[in-house]
């Protein structure tokens, strides 16, 4: 089995470090642009039996000309309807393509690694359809490109035979529709452009709610996932914003950062517990799929359990840096109150009241942090 045929670089890391990966095989976009080359390979293969059609019109029917029009590119535009309703279906079949190091389940079905040859061909099945292997870049935008290019060469190559070449004794009612034929082909095909572009924020819609209402199980796995990372990577933020405040700390601004860090580490708690909950629902989700054992939830526990330690010690160890400082300030204090023969001490003594109160606070959030490691 060659793994390379399915896995790219990015997803074979995530996997390293998850367990497994989800990885987005067509997005909403290039479904977009299938009717984009849909359109361009129709033209291209009706290019010279639609400009026959136009000359025999505008010769002996030219009174049936615009309905002709109408009809034949409403048939055109219908056959387009018809390729993005069953891409949409194929769509929503494969939209999320769920990895682990066993293989890799499409639309319900588990493919092991080992057993090539069924997944092999139903990969090359839906690159026919969306112009785009697993896991490795689409042609679509590249296909569209040639489409353009190949009618545009395929119009000069008529208006060579029409001119009679270097003869230079063409037919002049066939040049003028060549050029008429020329411009409504491509004025069309940008209206068309415009409509399929409406038509599809339609179909997207319905797809979004589709996947609202029945929302499959890669997907419930990647939205938690998602929001695990973002969780994550919020602790980082908050991690490097309280090393940037307690890294300037000044002795005078000791209420000041208290309340400062009040905030930030109500955050911190909130995107604690979110991760906890998730990490939960994740497991669940799993446990209840047909999944629970393809997915090696315990090496997923581990690596959230890695990511999500390292920020909270990281924490700790900053806050305990943070205790030290005001431990330092309340021995100073103390010290000065104990050796001091004024009588009103007030100002000193509400100072100490303070920091003796931000000593306990820090005292409560080192406390919680550390119960919250697994």
């Amino acid at each position: 089995m060659h793994t390379k045929d399915y896995l790219n670089k990015e997803i074979r890391e995530e996997i390293e470090k998850k367990g497994f990966s989800i990885y987005n095989y067509i997005s909403l976009k290039e479904l977009l642009l299938t009717v984009n080359k849909d359109y361009l390979w129709i033209i291209n293969i009706l290019n010279i039996p639609l400009f026959i059609i136009f000359i025999i019109i505008i010769h002996s029917f030219i009174s049936y000309f615009i309905p002709s029009i109408i009809i034949t590119y409403s048939l055109i535009f219908i056959y387009l309807i018809g390729k993005l309703s069953f891409r949409t279906y194929k769509f929503s079949q494969i939209t999320n393509i769920l990895y682990t190091k066993k293989g890799l389940i499409i639309d319900n079905k588990i493919f092991h690694y080992e057993e090539d040859k069924e997944l092999k061909d139903l990969l090359l099945n839906y690159e026919k359809i969306f112009d785009e292997y697993l896991s490795k870049p689409s042609r679509i935008s590249e296909n569209i490109k040639y489409l353009r290019k190949n009618i545009v060469n395929n119009f000069k190559k008529i208006f060579n035979f029409i001119s009679g070449g270097e003869r230079g004794n063409g037919l002049p009612i066939a040049f003028i529709v060549l050029v008429f034929y020329s411009i409504t082909t491509f004025v069309l095909y940008y209206i068309g452009f415009i409509l399929g572009f409406f038509l599809f924020f339609i179909f997207s819609f319905f797809i979004n709610l589709y996947f609202k209402i029945n929302k499959s199980t890669e997907l419930k796995i990647k939205d938690n996932m998602t929001i695990i990372d973002n969780k994550l990577k919020k602790l980082d933020e908050i991690y490097l914003l309280l090393s940037k405040q307690i890294g300037t700390f000044q002795n005078g601004e000791i209420s000041n950062l208290s309340n400062k860090i009040d905030k930030d580490m109500n955050i911190f708690y909130e995107n604690i517990n979110n991760i906890l909950t998730y990490q939960d629902n994740l497991k669940n989700i799993i446990e209840q799929s047909i999944y629970k054992d393809f997915i090696d939830f315990e090496y997923l526990a581990f690596y959230i359990k890695t990511q999500f330690n390292k920020p909270l010690n990281d924490v700790i160890n900053l806050l305990n840096d943070y205790k030290l400082k005001v431990d330092n300030q309340i021995n100073e204090i103390e010290n000065y109150l104990k050796n001091s023969n004024e009588k009103e001490n007030y100002q000193v003594e509400q100072k100490l009241i303070n920091l003796q109160t931000i000593q306990k606070n820090i005292s409560m959030y080192l406390n919680k942090l550390k119960m919250s490691l697994q």
